[in-house]
């Protein structure tokens, strides 16, 4: 099997392991060295950069050749004529570093980091029970399923969850995630954290799994930042945009 002939079911750890490296690198550097002013800069240069290589890739064969060949152990087959997902990496960064609160643009980097090469690993090696099995189940009256979710998991799902869900904490429990009131520091309470940890991971299983147009280096971090401030919200929990 060549390294373009992979498909998103196989292990594929090389790009995994990237994945996991690029997301928790880039995380750090997030609330330890750069200003929110100076990551937006270079996520949104990245971007600019990833796209304009894109472009001239699909633009000429002899360009996509040469990134076939530089980064192809860290491609699928699918995005030689497609873009890669290198692209909404980058573009879910984007999201998260310009318009999401430090923690919780924490928490979705570092979910979108972890959670989608967890789920993956453990799903193709230790995957037994698919989700369409379990949908099956439920509705034994239907030829059809409501949704159909692919070679997706639970044991893979499960996995992916957990992995989310120590992004949530860390995000929740680091400096980042206080403030500065009156004469004391605020710190979310224990109940907050596992409130926003647990709702940060249920909704990045939801937006993995959920058959989309979108590319899930997209899906995740756009829906986990979403819906945990959402939630933040709803119960009042002070999140400061710093």
């Amino acid at each position: 099997m060549t390294e373009l002939s992979r498909t998103r079911f196989d292990h594929h750890l090389s790009r995994k392991f990237f994945h996991i490296l690029a997301g928790t690198i880039i995380a750090i550097l997030f609330v330890t060295v750069f200003s929110r002013k100076h990551s937006i800069l270079l996520m949104v240069a990245s971007a600019v950069v990833l796209i304009t290589l894109e472009l001239f890739r699909f633009a000429s064969p002899k360009v996509n050749a040469v990134v076939l060949r530089v980064y192809g152990p860290l491609m699928r087959k699918s995005e030689e004529s497609n873009p890669s997902a290198q692209l909404y990496f980058i573009l879910g960064l984007v999201w998260a570093t310009v318009f999401l609160p430090k923690a919780i643009a924490l928490q979705a980097i570092l979910t979108l980091a972890w959670m989608d090469p967890a789920a993956g690993v453990v799903g193709v090696r230790f995957g037994k029970r698919t989700w369409n099995a379990f949908l099956r189940k439920i509705f034994v009256d239907s030829r059809v399923l409501p949704i159909d979710l692919g070679a997706k998991t639970m044991e893979g799902s499960a996995a992916g969850f957990l992995a989310a869900l120590l992004a949530g904490i860390i995000a929740w429990t680091g400096p980042w995630a206080s403030f500065a009131t009156e004469g004391s520091r605020h710190w979310p309470s224990a109940g907050e954290v596992a409130l926003l940890s647990v709702v940060g991971a249920t909704a990045a299983i939801i937006a993995e799994a959920w058959p989309s147009q979108w590319d899930d280096n997209a899906n995740i971090p756009f829906w986990t930042g979403l819906i945990v401030w959402m939630t933040a919200m709803l119960a009042n929990i002070p999140v400061p945009f710093n």
